[in-house]
């Protein structure tokens, strides 16, 4: 009777597990394997195995470094900006008199169109709408100011920072979705207190909801960092990499290489190290955030 009422985890979980490992790890274990040949992408049965030539060639390529750095600061940027912008509209749109009214649905409708557009048409959006140097959106509000836009996409001083914030825009929603479903956990009797206690709207977000949804912030950063570093599509929609190699992040070296250039061997030399820094950034915060939670 007993060994009826209790029921083995895995047999639920297997079926789901080989699934994965067949579609995912049979991938990973071909990439890795393709990265150590010299292998061509229209001479596919022409491959010489080289070890880990061209990984160490990789490391002195002043064209990978360049990209390298690129993405840490795209990554950088879109994960605080989309953070921060995230925390900000979830935080005024779960204040009591706001949330739940239509305003606030309306608004939030609104700003979860990026959300549903794909990155392809969100680069075309900023690239003919909005950065476009003689009719886009943010020189003609400029205008208005009697500030001369630059040329936003075409100059390198401005390219990286239209790219950041085109991406950034594209990564909000899901914040605003996580924050704002997460600030609307935290007891209002807390929040009654702080204003019993005198606490201001500031206050009160800084020392109670904050703390509370800290969990939840880990989380949307992770998520929005590893989203930002393996970005291809907007960047090579609003871009292409340029101007020269001012926003060729490490998605783009990958196509440059295995399409452009034909090298397969490389590009999935490139993109195999673009894995292996994903997942230590996935297990350094998985693991800071169990010190964590063992330290409460």
């Amino acid at each position: 009777m007993s060994s009826r009422r209790h029921f083995n985890p895995w047999a639920f979980i297997l079926p789901g597990v080989i699934a994965g490992g067949v579609v995912l790890g049979v991938p990973v274990v071909q990439a890795f394997w393709t990265s150590l040949h010299r292998l061509r992408l229209y001479r596919l049965h022409d491959q010489v195995f080289v070890g880990m030539e061209n990984y160490l060639r990789l490391w002195q390529d002043p064209l990978f470094m360049l990209s390298v750095r690129s993405t840490v600061v795209f990554t950088v940027g879109c994960t605080v900006l989309s953070v921060l912008a995230g925390l900000m509209v979830a935080a005024i749109m779960s204040t009591r008199g706001i949330r739940g009214t239509t305003m606030a649905r309306f608004f939030m409708a609104f700003y979860l169109v990026p959300f549903v557009a794909t990155q392809v048409v969100v680069g075309m959006l900023g690239r003919l709408y909005v950065w476009e140097p003689e009719y886009g959106l943010v020189n003609f509000l400029l205008s208005l100011v009697a500030i001369d836009g630059p040329m936003w996409l075409i100059s390198r001083d401005t390219a990286m920072l239209a790219t950041v914030i085109t991406n950034a825009w594209r990564l909000t929603p899901l914040a605003i979705l996580i924050f704002y479903a997460a600030l609307a956990t935290v007891p209002d009797e807390l929040l009654e207190s702080a204003e019993v206690d005198g606490a201001g709207g500031l206050r009160t977000f800084t020392a109670i909801k904050l703390p509370l949804i800290r969990y939840h912030i880990g989380f949307v950063t992770l998520i929005q960092m590893t989203s930002a570093f393996r970005e291809f599509d907007t960047v090579f929609a609003l871009t292409g990499g340029g101007p020269g190699r001012a926003t060729n992040v490490l998605s783009l070296l990958v196509y440059n290489e295995g399409i452009s250039a034909a090298n397969l061997g490389m590009a999935n030399a490139i993109a195999f190290t673009m894995l292996i820094i994903v997942g230590v950034i996935s297990l350094a915060y998985m693991r800071l955030a169990r010190l964590d939670k063992a330290g409460e």
